[in-house]
């Protein structure tokens, strides 16, 4: 059987209980959000999130700006990642870019996927779902040539942390976390980005309403 139709069960049922934690300012003005700009988010993998959130952004219609751009600008101002986060400077790419927000995060946590080897005489192969710790592990089948054996997987899991800056302020208009689990890292990181992103459409016009 296919190692995907053996997860469809499993991560469908994941896909539909996983929703973001999300806090929202109370005071926030999204109607002044009209272009956005996404960080490089800290941690292993953080270049794939922000790339995978400015996906996302501009699936949902965001105007989001180029992140070729923005490294361009942050290199000539000679501004770190971490740098990024104070509000003078916030304010300052706000202007070079002309965006009225910035999203930065954090990978919390990516542990890819990862395959073993089993070979049993005395039993049959595994077939069967279950959940190992925090990820699935799930079989791809036989192997060519060795009797009794299986190669298991497990899937990989994410979990992030995101805001929206309001780069006149300061002050974080909106904060979002996530764990998420998928085929492999970026199936993870575009499910969490995806979530993210829609927990906006409601309360930004700057994003399609989906109906």
């Amino acid at each position: 059987m296919n190692k995907r139709a053996l997860l469809i069960a499993p991560l469908a049922l994941l896909a539909a209980c996983a929703t973001p934690k999300v806090a929202v300012n109370p005071r926030a003005d999204f109607s002044t959000i009209k272009r956005v700009a996404v960080l490089p988010f800290a941690g292993k993998n953080g270049e794939l999130a922000a790339d995978l959130m400015t996906q996302s952004l501009v699936a949902q219609g965001a105007d989001v700006v180029e992140r070729q751009r923005l490294t361009e600008v942050m290199k000539e101002q000679s501004l770190s990642n971490s740098s990024a986060f104070d509000p003078a400077t916030a304010k300052q790419l706000g202007r070079l870019l002309g965006v009225d927000a910035l999203f930065v995060g954090t990978v919390a946590e990516s542990t890819p996927q990862a395959s073993y080897l089993v070979s049993n005489s005395d039993k049959p192969i595994v077939t069967s779902v279950t959940q190992v710790g925090n990820s699935y592990m799930y079989s791809e089948g036989s192997v060519a040539g060795m009797p009794n054996s299986q190669l298991l997987s497990t899937t990989a899991s994410v979990s992030l942390i995101s805001r929206m800056v309001d780069v006149k302020t300061g002050s974080i208009l909106w904060s979002a976390s996530m764990a998420y689990e998928g085929f492999d890292i970026s199936s993870a990181m575009s499910g969490i980005t995806d979530a993210f992103i829609s927990s906006l459409t409601p309360i930004w016009s700057g994003l399609y309403k989906t109906k």
